[in-house]
């Protein structure tokens, strides 16, 4: 009697250690698939000591950026823009995350381009809010056009070979200049 009350307990016992596998939770469940970040440019290449601007697409800023080389290229975010800055030849990724964990990466190479890249007096620019500063282009060819990353933040109008940068409200931002023979350099601004 006492073994046939043993044998049903262990029935019960196996029956219930393996059917629990077999009925638990997936954790598949627990993430779902997340669409990546893209970015525009896809890919970004840029010369050494010099910054390329890539737009975030569709993502919800705050943005937080890591290198996976940061003697490569480092990055900074500015809302849905970010600055990659070439420090020496080689590949790097650049990884964005955004507010709501969404990620991504962008491709980097960094190497010197065939075609020279415009110079100018300054590399960098500190303004306050409401001041100018004017820039000079070393080299390149007329005419010039330049574009800011954030025209909130400050503006930039050009005149022969002078770059005058106004600065419109406190943040950092990029003025790239492109000449008639399409080389380009970009200017670091930072408005207090």
């Amino acid at each position: 009697m006492k073994s046939i009350k043993f044998f049903k307990f262990a029935a019960i016992l196996l029956t219930c250690v393996f059917t629990m596998p077999a009925t638990s939770c997936d954790n598949d469940d627990d993430n779902p698939k997340t669409s990546e970040l893209k970015f525009d440019p896809a890919q970004a290449e840029v010369a050494p000591g010099q910054m390329v601007s890539v737009t975030v697409i569709e993502g919800t800023a705050p943005f937080t950026v890591e290198s996976s080389d940061q003697e490569i290229a480092t990055a900074t975010a500015e809302q849905d823009i970010v600055t990659v800055n070439g420090i020496k030849e080689g590949t790097a990724t650049i990884i964005v995350s955004d507010a709501k964990q969404l990620m991504g990466k962008i491709a980097v190479v960094v190497k010197t381009s065939d075609i020279s890249e415009l110079d100018f007096d300054k590399k960098a620019v500190d303004l306050e809010v409401g001041m100018e500063e004017t820039v000079t282009i070393k080299n390149g060819t007329t005419p010039y056009s330049a574009t800011t990353g954030n025209a909130e933040i400050a503006t930039a109008t050009i005149n022969d070979d002078k770059i005058t940068i106004t600065g419109i409200k406190t943040g950092s931002t990029t003025v790239t200049v492109v000449d008639d023979d399409k080389k380009s350099g970009t200017i670091s601004v930072t408005i207090k």
